[in-house]
């Protein structure tokens, strides 16, 4: 099912109701002071628990009326998937590769790193290279299993609440992990799975929330312990004679090369289809693994294929084909101006329609009272 229409064909529409308001609006009109996101998460504060949950439940209804574009794609994305959303996983703790299959000569135990300050700064130091989003997703698409996850704060109001001072409509994460997951073809399953296992250092202490992906992916110069290296080769390639625990010094190159060629496609796979999936939804999202400087190009192909995930999924590449897709994209883009335009056209309209979120939210906490009225002469 393709999509319906392109942001080009829609900006018009968009424009209707504020034509009509113009008409309606007396010439000594007043404009509130825009509130700033400080201001707001005070307000929130203040409020009771049945007054943040009244509030979050008039957000969602009024939220389905914006019928911009960001909504409409959030509804298309929800309505082409048959299954219930509260029926999908929880997220659960990574998998620790087992030392005593993988390192039975040298099985040093896991231990998982105890909460607190230390915990969090030694998973810190895996992301120093990934900037925050503003989004709080409640979602991941689970490459392994090719499932959605769930977070526990899914209901949660204040993520609800956060988001939408972010310019986010309700259920635009869910939807965004739906599009990751219709453009994955699991070709590179396996080896996200092996890399889905927990990092660990060389004490055997596992740091919580850090996975071998991330931990390959933060480009640092990490510890690298036997257990989890000979557990990915042996998951993707059999080979258990090659190396054996305690690795020797000399060997720890050769290793290190073979797990690298088999991380690198399977990041190419993974980290494109994400980054795609958050331009599908965000005017100006933030995107990892060095896809920022690709956004309007993503939003140009978006536009080239309808805004219509199952068209994408066909353009994609394999992970051998990776660099030539990108490449070919940057050609395109430079020779056809029109293809260009598309893309920053629908870069603009979802910003534009963030804001329109972020005001409703607004609109709604004045007409409740939960701000102050400050007036300023138009």
């Amino acid at each position: 099912m393709r999509f319906p229409f392109r942001t080009l064909g829609l900006l018009p529409l968009l424009l209707v109701p504020a034509i009509t308001s113009a008409r309606l609006v007396p010439a000594l009109s007043v404009e509130l002071e825009e509130p700033t996101d400080t201001e707001l998460r005070l307000a929130w504060r203040h409020l009771e628990p049945a007054q943040r949950a009244d509030l979050i439940e008039w957000f969602r209804a009024e939220a389905e009326w914006l019928e911009t574009f960001q909504v409409k794609l959030v509804r298309f994305v929800l309505e082409q998937e048959p299954r219930d959303p509260g029926t999908w996983p929880e997220q659960v703790p990574a998998p620790i590769y087992d030392p005593t299959v993988h390192a039975p000569a040298q099985p040093i135990p896991r231990k998982l790193m105890p909460p607190g300050s230390v915990a969090k700064r030694a998973r810190e130091a895996f992301f120093e290279g990934v900037p925050d989003r503003r989004l709080r997703s409640a979602w991941i698409y689970d490459y392994a299993d090719r499932t959605l996850r769930q977070a526990p704060d899914l209901e949660d109001p204040e993520r609800i609440f956060e988001n939408a001072i972010a310019g986010f409509p309700p259920n635009l994460d869910l939807a965004e992990a739906l599009v990751e997951r219709a453009l994955d073809d699991g070709s590179q399953r396996e080896a996200l799975a092996a890399f889905a296992h927990a990092y660990s250092d060389r004490a055997g202490t596992v740091i919580p929330g850090v996975t071998l992906y991330d931990a390959w992916s933060s480009g640092k110069n990490m510890e690298m312990p036997d257990v989890e290296c000979l557990g990915i080769l042996h998951d993707l390639t059999d080979d258990w004679r090659s190396f054996k625990a305690p690795v020797p010094e000399s060997k720890h190159k050769k290793l290190y090369d073979k797990i690298g060629k088999l991380f690198v496609p399977a990041r190419h796979h993974r980290g494109l289809r994400n980054a795609l999936a958050r331009s599908y939804l965000i005017g100006t999202p933030v995107l990892r693994d060095g896809y920022q400087e690709s956004l309007d190009r993503f939003h140009a192909l978006w536009e080239q294929k309808s805004s219509t995930p199952s068209s994408m999924f066909e353009a994609l590449p394999d992970a051998d084909d990776w660099e030539d897709f990108l490449e070919d994209l940057v050609k395109a883009c430079r020779k056809d101006k029109e293809l260009r335009a598309g893309g920053e056209r629908r870069r603009a309209a979802l910003d534009s329609d963030s804001d329109r979120v972020r005001a409703l939210i607004v609109r709604l906490m004045r007409e409740a009272g939960y701000l102050g009225s400050k007036i300023q002469p138009k």
